[in-house]
């Protein structure tokens, strides 16, 4: 490395030693993106079998969430996992499952904001035509969710509920 791309290396470095993360982004771990153990059960009763990159192993009676080994060796190439048994259900990412329920149930959710929180609602995916809105049922004063995250979960709870109404 010559002198001159040494100087830029530096004042790179430099730069992003004085960028602010906001915590928020430094407590995400990948689990994050999987559905939950209760929830990835439900789907398995609904009949999701789509490829995943993890699954949840039964251990003593406790859900373990396990990558696919594979995936984690090299950056751009992904293994999945597919077929469920009795000790093993595919975890899929959050992503998958509402992709699931939009080419599966014609189901088409969205989680927003308003001043208050977060919200979601479902449309169907042909025609557009609305058929839930969760109104005033999250859990803070103004009948919202606090995070994101907390309403995309329970919108897939609901999801999850509307199609076992179903069948």
């Amino acid at each position: 490395m010559d002198k001159a791309d040494k100087a830029i290396q530096e004042a790179m470095d430099r730069t992003i030693d004085n960028i602010h993360i906001p915590d928020v982004f430094k407590k995400r771990s990948i689990e994050q993106e999987f559905t939950p153990y209760e929830q990835a059960l439900e789907l398995k009763e609904l009949g999701f079998d789509e490829g995943c990159l993890g699954r949840y192993f039964m251990k003593k009676e406790m859900p373990i969430l396990r990558p696919d080994e594979d995936a984690t060796k090299l950056a751009f190439e992904i293994a999945e996992f597919t077929g469920q048994t009795s000790e093993t259900t595919l975890a899929p990412l959050y992503q998958q499952a509402f992709r699931w329920f939009r080419e599966k149930y014609n189901m088409l959710s969205n989680v927003y904001s308003n001043a208050s929180g977060f919200l979601f609602e479902y449309h169907d995916t042909v025609g557009g035509t609305h058929r839930y809105d969760c109104g005033t049922d999250g859990p803070n004063d103004s009948g919202c969710w606090d995070t994101y995250e907390e309403a995309e979960l329970a919108c897939l709870k609901k999801l999850i509920e509307i199609v076992k109404e179903k069948l």
